[in-house]
Formats: C-alpha cells, sequence, structure tokens
C-alpha cells in the first residue's frame, strides 16, 4: 500500500518548513546556524565545531552557501553547486588555521537536504542529523562522522564514556568529503534536521512521538521545548519539513 502514496513524477509537491535554535542551558553562546531556502527546495543545519575559536563563524558560513545559492535547472545542479561552494568555505576554513600569524582554528558539521519534485539528497560531514518520520516510523536517514558511532560501525565495544569527537567536518581536512544519500519523497513524509544539541538530550523515541505530532511549527517548538526541559548541554538547533 505504500507505493500508492508515491508522489507522481509529473506532480509538484508542496514543502512547507519551520525552524528554530537555541543556546541551550550551559553554552555562552550560539555555535548553530540553519538555513531555509523552501523557493528552491533546500534546507540545512551547521554546528560549529565544539571549543573551538569561531565556531559560529564557520557554521554561518556554511548556512550562506545555502542562503545565498541559485535556483539551479537540475537537482544535480543544485548538488555540484552545493558541493563547490562547501568546498570553497573548507578551503578558507584550512587555509586560516594554517596560516603562520594569528591562525583561526575552526569548522562546522553541515547536514542538507535537497529535493526537486518526487527526487530528494541528504549531504551532510558531521553529526548533525536528518530523519524522516514516514506512516508513523521514525528512519535516521545519516551517518554520524564520530569516534563513537565509528566504533559502533565497525562492531567494537563502546567506551565506558562515548567519544563523540566529529571526525569530518567542513574546515577539518584539506579536502571536504561530503556523504550523500538518494531517496524518494511521498505524500505526508515529514523531515527533521538538527543538530546534536537534540539528539544527545533526546532519545528517538521521543523525537519520534514529538514529531508525529501537529504542524511544522508546533512540532519545532514541541522539540525544542523537550529539549531545553533537559540538561540542554549544547546549543539545539531544529528544522521541520513537511511535504503534501
Amino acid at each position: 500500500m505504500l507505493e500508492d502514496t508515491l508522489i507522481e513524477d509529473d506532480i509538484q509537491p508542496t514543502y512547507t518548513a519551520a525552524a528554530a535554535t537555541d543556546v541551550g542551558r550551559v553554552r555562552p553562546g550560539n555555535q548553530d546556524a540553519y538555513a531555509l531556502r523552501t523557493d528552491i527546495g533546500v534546507w540545512a543545519v551547521a554546528d560549529g565545531m565544539g571549543g573551538y575559536r569561531d565556531g559560529d563563524v564557520a557554521s554561518r558560513m556554511v548556512c550562506e552557501v545555502v542562503l545565498t545559492l541559485a535556483n539551479y535547472a537540475t537537482l544535480e545542479d543544485t548538488i555540484d553547486a552545493l558541493r563547490d561552494r562547501m568546498s570553497d568555505v573548507n578551503n578558507r576554513l584550512y587555509q586560516a588555521a594554517l596560516r603562520p600569524v594569528d591562525p583561526v582554528v575552526s569548522g562546522s558539521t553541515v547536514v542538507a537536504l535537497v529535493t526537486r519534485r518526487t527526487s530528494c539528497v541528504v549531504l551532510w560531514a558531521g553529526d548533525s542529523r536528518i530523519y524522516r518520520l514516514r506512516d508513523g516510523s521514525l528512519s535516521q536517514l545519516t551517518t554520524d562522522h564520530s569516534r563513537a558511532a565509528e566504533l559502533e560501525t565497525r562492531g567494537e565495544p563502546p567506551d565506558e564514556e562515548p567519544d563523540y569527537a566529529i571526525t569530518r567536518a567542513v574546515g577539518g581536512e584539506d579536502v571536504l568529503l561530503l556523504d550523500a544519500r538518494r531517496d524518494r519523497v511521498r505524500l505526508k513524509d515529514r523531515y527533521l534536521i538538527c543538530s546534536d544539541g537534540l539528539t544527545h538530550e533526546l532519545a528517538d523515541e521521543r523525537i519520534g512521538a514529538l514529531l508525529a505530532q501537529g504542524t511544522a511549527e508546533e512540532c519545532v517548538k514541541a522539540l525544542l521545548a523537550a529539549t531545553l526541559a533537559t540538561e540542554a548541554r549544547d546549543n539545539v538547533t531544529v528544522v521541520v519539513v513537511d511535504v503534501s
């Protein structure tokens, strides 16, 4: 029966989105950023690198790529442009860390949802995530680039204290590697794009339950409120995208 809900190729789906970010209850400043380009079907979240200097600048540079993106003719053109411009930001951040006078070590995760009619692509580096809620079932569409996730992938036992250090990010290496996942959208799909300030505080079961209720804007408020009701040790950013 699920195939009956596939959006036909000749139908232009409607996307609506809502977003919010908060400093949390511990951090002195907010190094998260988000970008909404519902007009061209692109949404992104960036999380400035932990304790690095100027992490907020790095995350804003990443999101500026999305905010200034042109409306390209095809999905592939959009993806190529995103990759090229993210690589430019990566090079600027990496070179700033290497300069002999006043080096600035900074970086940012990035996760982006790119859509065109019935197709979507997820691009990411780091541990900011995208989830999809479909027919009441929550699926994580990204895999974290972190030391803890790498241990799990290799089937090794987790450390007593999980090491969430990022192993890939914009500005982290001389060459930026963005993972990509291609998928198809269906009517009534709901996508969640978020920073780890959400996922380190709320279990997937809680996230799925909150994501299943209300409008996109109501969902964003509920997820943010639930996070701030915890220790909220990190900045938190939430973007919810609906397909109708």
